[in-house]
């Protein structure tokens, strides 16, 4: 009788255990957002943004290093000027980037730089059409969202997502095929409580082709460019924009690489001040 009493026990505890662990699901399961849901709000804040954000100038640190066989060749470094003006012309309103180079190092010596040119062609800034390709209204509904199989945080008020582009929407809108290949994969990591995108990962590869004397370089690179978001004042209201923006940009058969990372701040209004005023005719 004694033993069957701790077994009772035991069997007893057993189920409250159980019955815990269910509540505990099924808590999470309630707690755990809609998928949908999410995307929908994430997207209404990206227009939101869209429609709100100001022109705009800030601060832009270029860094970037060249590297082959296991060798630093080069490193450079420049200080911009970046002006981000909205083109009230284009049908997607989009912004157009300037940039004017305040001071430039070569190998840590100063250079005098009148121009600035990223170091590979399509090396986009951080202000691109990263963000607002995958979620704009037009373009969002050309990828499909799934959450990451392992995701790379522990924060449980973020939530990781693989993006891929739906190669079969029916029917097929216009701007699902004006996408470009650069920005067909990623992932895509949003705070939960803000509803607002704070990483992104693209995933591509690209083949480069140069005539002499750069085709030592040709080949097939791996491109994974990470913008991170966070909100920035401009005139007395937030937005979230990229602060930084880094590549890893590597030959697959070879020992040829280049890093370029850029950094954002001193945010403000872009504004440009008119005067007019009248000449008196001297008779």
């Amino acid at each position: 009788m004694q033993q069957a009493h701790h077994f009772f026990l035991g069997g007893f505890a057993a189920i409250c255990l159980a019955g815990s662990l269910s509540m505990t699901a099924i808590a999470a399961e309630e707690t755990r957002p809609d998928l949908a849901q999410t995307i929908s709000k994430v997207r209404e804040n990206v227009a939101n943004l869209h429609k709100k954000l100001p022109d705009f100038i800030c601060q832009e640190d270029v860094s970037v290093s060249e590297t082959e066989n296991s060798k630093t060749i080069e490193k450079k470094h420049y200080r911009l000027s970046l002006r981000a003006v909205r083109q009230p012309r284009d049908a997607a309103n989009q912004f157009s980037e300037s940039r004017d180079v305040l001071s430039a190092t070569v190998n840590g010596r100063a250079v005098k730089e009148n121009k600035y040119d990223p170091p590979v062609h399509f090396l986009r800034g951080g202000f691109a059409q990263d963000l607002f390709t995958f979620f704009d209204e037009a373009t969002s509904s050309c990828y499909v969202f799934k959450p990451a199989s392992t995701p790379e945080t522990a924060e449980s008020n973020t939530l990781v997502l693989d993006v891929t582009l739906n190669r079969n929407p029916q029917p097929l809108p216009a701007e699902c095929a004006q996408i470009h290949p650069q920005l067909a994969a990623a992932r895509v990591w949003i705070d939960l409580k803000a509803l607002q995108v704070v990483r992104i990962q693209e995933q591509s590869s690209h083949q480069v082709q140069f005539s002499i004397p750069f085709a030592r370089i040709n080949g097939d690179y791996s491109f994974s460019p990470v913008i991170e978001f966070a909100p920035v004042s401009i005139h007395g209201s937030d937005y979230w924009l990229p602060r930084t923006k880094t590549v890893k940009f590597i030959k697959t058969k070879g020992q040829f690489s280049i890093s370029y990372t850029s950094q954002y701040s001193d945010y403000h209004k872009f504004e440009t001040l008119v005067t007019i005023k009248t000449i008196q005719d001297a008779n």
